[in-house]
């Protein structure tokens, strides 16, 4: 593991503030993930990018996470992160108790201690490298991930670029962070999920939890990670609610739910 002071990277932006004009336009939108996500492929080869805001009290909001590939995965993986590995986490340590304090981290996966966070956040989903902007403001901090897979380390030059658009990216982060449309009071999962319970009570607890999530466009490996449970497991699950729903297909399932 390798830690930067950011200062160092003072005006090193160079082209790469050309990246970020149409980042800026996003703050506040619902497309601001996905054009992190262009970015993060643009600038630094980064496929996977994740983005966490902490307050006082130890609330801990997902800012970002998107990945690229057929298997949409960040969110599952970051909400997991959130619940069970981020005190594991060593930027986590190396910002605990220090205000403002601003760094670029370089992380391996060799460099996580704990074992199950290492096979989970990284093994599972096949990455192995991961470049973290972070800073703290006070009692906040926000951290900016930029994650690769085996065999894909980052390279000076990379961690440089990442450097000289370091200030700007933290700024459109905080800034997305407090203007972003407000989250809704009702979670559409626990809303799905009171749906069937009334449209469909034959279903157990667990059919009902998996069958929400596939309303809501979750994958079968995305069901998994959310409620830390095998594939074969979920795909078992789907199977006996659809059976006992007589229903064939996530259509069907979306027809039920919204009866």
């Amino acid at each position: 593991m390798h830690v930067h002071d950011l200062g160092r990277f003072a005006g090193a932006a160079g082209a790469a503030q050309g990246i970020l004009a149409g980042l800026i336009g996003q703050i506040g939108r619902q497309d601001f993930g996905q054009g992190l996500l262009h970015l993060s492929r643009c600038a630094v080869g980064a496929d996977h990018v994740t983005a966490f805001a902490a307050s006082a009290g130890g609330r801990i909001e997902t800012v970002v996470a998107e990945n690229g590939g057929p298997r949409r995965v960040a969110r599952a993986v970051a909400e997991r992160y959130v619940r069970r590995h981020w005190h594991s986490d060593p930027v986590t340590r190396l910002l605990d108790g220090r205000s403002d304090r601003r760094i670029i981290v370089d992380i391996d996966a060799a460099d996580v201690d704990k074992g199950e966070y290492r096979h989970e956040c990284y093994a599972a989903i096949s990455l192995d490298h991961r470049l973290s902007v972070a800073e703290s403001r006070g009692e906040r901090t926000m951290r900016l991930n930029f994650y690769r897979g085996r065999g894909e380390d980052f390279r000076d030059e990379d961690i440089d670029r990442l450097g000289g658009m370091a200030d700007m990216l933290l700024a459109m982060l905080w800034r997305h962070e407090e203007t972003a449309p407000a989250r809704s009071t009702e979670d559409p999962e626990a809303l799905f999920n009171t749906r069937l319970a009334n449209v469909a009570p034959e279903l157990s607890d667990r059919e009902r939890q998996v069958c929400a999530l596939i309303a809501l466009g979750v994958t079968s490996e995305g069901i998994g990670l959310r409620l830390d449970i095998g594939l074969n497991t979920v795909l078992t699950y789907r199977k006996r609610a659809y059976a006992r729903l007589g229903i064939s297909s996530q259509n069907e399932l979306m027809r039920r739910v919204m009866m």
